[in-house]
C-alpha cells in the first residue's frame, strides 16, 4: 500500500491546530474531507491517530511517533519549496492573505520595512498587518499570527520566540539633563501598569512628574514635541525621532518584549 501523505499532512495540520475547523481552513478544504482524511489515514494504518483532550484533538500515544515524522517531512517539504523562486503562476507558490497583530511600534519599524522582501519571495502572498494594544484572539480566527509581549498563559497556540526589543529613556530638549527628575514626563496610561518596562519606570523613578498619558509610542512622541520631557520608548520608536534624544546614563534591559521579526533583525540593544 502506497504513502497516504495527503493523510500524514491533515494528521499534523489537526494536531498543530487542535480542530478539524481550523486545519481545514489552513488547508483550504472543508471539514469533511478533513475527517475523511483522517479516517482513511487511520484504516490505512490500523489504529486510530487522534484523541480528544478537553476541547482539543491530540495525537494518541501510539501515533505521536508518526505525528514526528509527518512534521519532519512538512518541514522539508517547505524548505524544499521556499528554496525555489516562485511566481503569481507556480500552482505550488503561497498565496492568500496573512493577519499579522501587534503593538503598532513592531508593526511599523520592524515588521512593515521588510514588506518588500516578503513580497519579492512569495509574490501571490499578501500580508494584512493590525496595530492592536487589545490581543486579538488566535482560537477565534481575528488573526493567523500575534505578536505578544508575553508568552501567552494558555491556549494550544505554536509559540516561537523571534528576538529582543530595547526600550529607552528619551528626552525631547536639546541639552539632556543631568538628573532626569528635573523634567517631567510623558507615561504609558494605566492600562501598560503591569509591563516590565512600566515597573522599571516605577521602581527607578517613583516621584517623577508626568504631564500627560498615552497607550501608544507615537502619541508619546507627538506628546513630546515642544516641550523639554522625557518618555520611555522602543528604541526602534525613539531612533525613528531623531530629535528624540536617548539619555545615556539610563539603560533599560531588554526583557519586556519578546518578539521581533525577521530572525532578530529588528534587535537593538541599548
Amino acid at each position: 500500500m502506497s504513502l497516504d501523505w495527503e493523510g500524514l499532512r491533515t494528521f499534523a495540520h489537526v494536531c498543530q491546530t487542535g480542530n478539524m475547523t481550523a486545519a481545514a481552513r489552513e488547508l483550504g478544504v472543508n471539514q469533511t474531507t478533513i475527517a475523511r482524511r483522517i479516517a482513511r489515514l487511520e484504516e490505512w494504518l490500523g489504529y486510530p491517530v487522534l484523541h480528544r483532550d478537553g476541547r482539543l484533538l491530540r495525537a494518541t500515544p501510539r501515533a505521536r511517533s508518526l505525528l514526528e515524522t509527518a512534521q519532519t517531512m512538512q518541514t522539508t517539504v517547505s524548505t524544499l519549496l521556499e528554496n525555489q523562486p516562485a511566481s503569481k503562476n507556480d500552482r505550488h507558490a503561497v498565496t492568500g492573505i496573512v493577519r499579522v497583530t501587534g503593538v503598532d511600534a513592531i508593526l511599523e519599524h520592524c515588521v512593515a520595512p521588510h514588506l518588500a522582501a516578503l513580497h519579492q519571495k512569495h509574490p501571490a502572498l499578501a500580508l494584512e498587518l493590525i496595530g492592536a494594544n487589545r490581543n486579538l484572539s488566535l482560537s477565534q480566527r481575528e488573526t493567523d499570527i500575534a505578536i505578544r509581549l508575553a508568552r501567552p498563559e494558555t491556549g494550544a497556540f505554536h509559540i516561537r520566540r523571534l528576538g529582543m526589543l530595547g526600550s529607552g529613556v528619551y528626552y525631547s530638549g536639546n541639552h539632556p539633563p543631568v538628573n532626569p527628575y528635573d523634567v517631567p514626563w510623558i507615561d504609558l496610561d494605566d492600562f501598560f501598569a503591569d509591563k516590565p518596562e512600566q515597573k522599571w519606570l516605577a521602581a527607578n523613578f517613583p516621584d517623577r512628574t508626568t504631564i500627560g498619558y498615552a497607550n501608544r509610542g507615537s502619541i508619546m512622541v507627538a506628546m513630546m514635541r515642544g516641550q523639554p520631557c522625557c518618555a520611555v520608548l522602543p528604541v526602534c520608536v525613539g531612533q525613528a525621532h531623531q530629535d528624540k534624544r536617548h539619555l545615556p546614563q539610563v539603560r533599560v534591559v531588554a526583557d519586556w518584549l519578546a518578539d521581533v521579526l525577521v530572525d532578530g533583525r529588528g534587535i537593538i540593544r541599548l
